[in-house]
């Protein structure tokens, strides 16, 4: 089943048109249109609000999950964990993970690092894989990005480009995590490097709503 098929199959289970449709994921009627017939894909931005608004899996959205077709996945490379808190070292792996094969084709260089941590719960579950496009800047300020900070250590967060440097924000549910400024105008201040930008992610196992 196409994304386009699941599309429509999910706007007519819940009795909508397509200009419903549209304003629940943030596009126009046209885009509903040509994502149920195949012409165009959605951004994982309007997946996300899709699942998020119908209580699935984005999988279900972007892939025929039910069926665990082995064509429908791909293996793609888990690097190691990446710390959602306190940085920790990054550590490589020899491992991969597979990932609908669709989303794989919109990000083909993309790669897993393994969240462990609390202070992006909101949108990074703790244990969840997130499927990071390479990058060097930042061109979606307030996204979600995975940075190394002085090179070996990295963490994923709410990244904000300032006049000169960064501000890392939390995303979490505990409010003791607060934002961090790089200022590289402040002597010793650690460097950040852009890894890439978080599009997507799985939830981890045994994972309950």
């Amino acid at each position: 089943m196409s994304i386009g098929e699941n599309i429509r199959r999910i706007r007519e289970q819940n009795g909508l048109t397509q200009e419903e449709f549209g304003t629940i994921a943030g596009v126009s009627s046209m885009a509903v249109s040509q994502w149920e017939n195949d012409r165009a894909v959605p951004r994982m931005g309007a997946v996300q609000r899709i699942a998020d608004h119908f209580h699935v899996n984005m999988g279900e959205v972007i892939d025929d999950v039910p069926t665990r077709s082995p064509a429908s996945f791909s293996e793609v490379p888990l690097f190691g964990r990446i710390a959602a808190g306190t940085p920790i070292e990054m550590l490589e792996a020899d491992e991969s993970h597979g990932i609908p094969t669709s989303v794989q084709e919109l990000y083909p260089d993309a790669f897993l690092l393994q969240v462990s941590g609390e202070s992006m719960n909101r949108v990074l579950p703790n244990g969840c894989l997130a499927l990071v496009d390479p990058c060097t800047e930042v061109t979606r300020p307030g996204k979600p990005y995975a940075v190394t900070i002085n090179g070996y250590d990295a963490t994923i967060k709410r990244v904000r480009v300032l006049e000169h440097g960064y501000e890392l924000s939390p995303d979490s549910t505990d409010p003791t995590f607060k934002p961090q400024v790089y200022d590289y105008g402040v002597p010793g201040t650690d460097e950040i490097r852009i890894l890439g930008r978080v599009v997507w992610h799985t939830l981890p196992e045994r994972w309950e709503y």
